[in-house]
């Protein structure tokens, strides 16, 4: 009977350990997952966007901080799906989320010369 018991315990321990062995092993999946999934951030700076070409996947959005002390936009292209930022004041930031496949362009409509690409996969 006491031999019994000392083997019960010892399954009932080593059923505990795998169990939480898996269940970390799950968390760390799901956070990699989530962590790939992380906006961008695109800053604005001495009136470029910068990076000004990024790669992303459809769902995945992009933040866009304006550091320099004048106003700029993020206006889609002609080839872009996504909504405009309106005007992105010094100090602010504006998340942009793209939802569509494919190249997509954008500028500033203030700093015509500002553009910058979004490639959607």
């Amino acid at each position: 009977m006491k031999l019994s018991h000392t083997l019960l315990t010892w399954a009932y321990w080593g059923v505990a350990a795998a169990s939480m062995t898996v269940s970390a092993a799950s968390n760390n999946v799901s956070e990699e997952r989530h962590a790939t999934n992380a906006p961008i951030t695109v800053t604005i700076d001495a009136f470029q966007f910068q990076p000004d070409k990024i790669r992303i996947k459809r769902g995945q959005s992009v933040i866009f901080i304006n550091k320099d002390e004048v106003p700029h936009t993020v206006t889609p292209g002609k080839n872009a799906h996504f909504v405009p930022s309106g005007i992105i004041k010094g100090g602010e930031q504006h998340e942009v989320l793209f939802e569509s496949a494919g190249v997509q362009d954008y500028s500033c409509d203030f700093h015509p010369s500002m553009r910058g690409r979004v490639i959607v996969k």
